[in-house]
């Protein structure tokens, strides 16, 4: 699958835009600020129907415009699928794929996969969990329907459970029945979460291995392991066992919305000594092993996006990684970065076809 063509409208600090991508190899450069994340945000957007970088999409339209639109011509399995995502932010969202409007944003997600690796996904090693869980339910809804449907359901009855705990406290008041029939709905969903994230975990661990092995050169060991109380107790165990707690601190205080991944190097908590340079490689291997795990389960190659993600790794490092990209096991890939020699000077020396595009305040040139 690859994406031929990118239009777009009041998106981030584009008035309008149109690009023709290459279906391999696609390189933007340009000076920080000048709208190169945002034409990368883009193509997520169409893949996934949301951003990457802003948490809502009042921040994704242009400044001073109510409504921003984003548009592609993608070539898939099944001929070529045109898609269309308007927005008008706060009011309503529109998907329509192939001339259908999805009916809701999950019915989208899984229909494009696509990976992208930016500078803040370094923060997924050192801080909260939130951030790792989010990487494990952004893999499996890009080609689970069930765990899309599993993970909507029990963050919906934890809002409800812990809302119901807050009330109790607000009126001094106090019904187990109560929370036992809201927990009482959460229990399968959460087995089937915690299955799934564990063979998705399991699965993840020899490809994470085998990338990290091949930018880094064999210079270190590093290992995933995923980690959840459900691993040792059902749902209903740990509800029990924590049932003073959650009643004085009026919150659910344990269940898979507790569960993280640990990362180490050389049997070593990654955080607590790598430098810059291990922590980007990591990430790279993580997302690639990623990127392997969609193509294999939904039978497509994603997109994969790479936003300025070399700074900080030493030449040999981005040649391992670009050598390693131009391979038959990765489809599109799209590429920023500041340096506007780097890239299209190594992919030169490899003879790799490419196209390249020099961004500059919101105008995208293609070299």
């Amino acid at each position: 699958m690859h994406l031929r063509q990118l239009v777009i409208a009041n998106f981030n600090n584009y008035e309008s835009a149109s690009v023709v991508l290459h279906p391999k190899m696609n390189a933007f450069t340009g000076l920080n600020g000048m709208g190169k994340t945002n034409v990368l945000d883009a193509i997520y957007y169409l893949c996934l129907g949301k951003s990457y970088f802003s948490s809502t999409d009042r921040y994704v339209v242009r400044h001073g415009q109510e409504f921003f639109r984003v548009e592609g011509d993608f070539d898939t399995n099944t001929g070529i699928e045109k898609v269309e995502v308007k927005v008008n932010p706060g009011t309503k969202k529109e998907i329509i794929y192939s001339g259908k409007k999805r009916k809701k944003l999950s019915d989208h997600i899984g229909s494009l996969p696509c990976v992208i690796i930016a500078p803040a996904d370094i923060q997924l090693m050192l801080d909260g969990s939130e951030e790792r869980r989010k990487f494990l339910d952004n893999t499996l809804m890009q080609y689970d329907a069930t765990y899309v449907a599993d993970i909507i359901t029990y963050n919906r009855l934890l809002k409800q459970r812990n809302t119901t705990y807050k009330a109790f406290a607000d009126k001094h008041y106090y019904d187990q029945h109560l929370i036992d029939s809201i927990s009482a709905s959460m229990y399968e969903p959460a087995q089937r979460i915690h299955q799934l994230r564990a063979t998705l975990a399991e699965g993840l661990s020899p490809l994470f291995e085998k990338y990290y092995s091949l930018i880094s050169d064999e210079r270190e060991h590093c290992t995933i392991t995923y980690k959840s109380q459900l691993s040792e107790h059902t749902l209903q165990e740990i509800f029990v066992k924590n049932q003073e707690k959650d009643k004085l601190l009026t919150r659910t205080t344990a269940g898979i919305h507790k569960d993280d991944i640990q990362f180490k190097m050389n049997d070593i908590q990654l955080k607590n000594f790598a430098s810059q340079g291990q922590l980007k490689s990591f990430v790279l291997s993580l997302k690639l092993a990623q990127y392997e795990m969609l193509a294999t389960k939904s039978d497509t190659t994603p997109i994969l996006i790479l936003d300025d993600i070399f700074d900080k790794l030493d030449k040999e490092r981005v040649g391992r990684l670009l050598k390693l990209l131009t391979e038959d096991t990765f489809g599109q890939v799209c590429i920023s970065d500041t340096n506007a020699d780097r890239v299209p000077g190594i992919l030169a020396d490899m003879n790799i076809d490419y196209k390249g595009y020099q961004v500059h305040e919101g105008a995208i040139k293609e070299l």
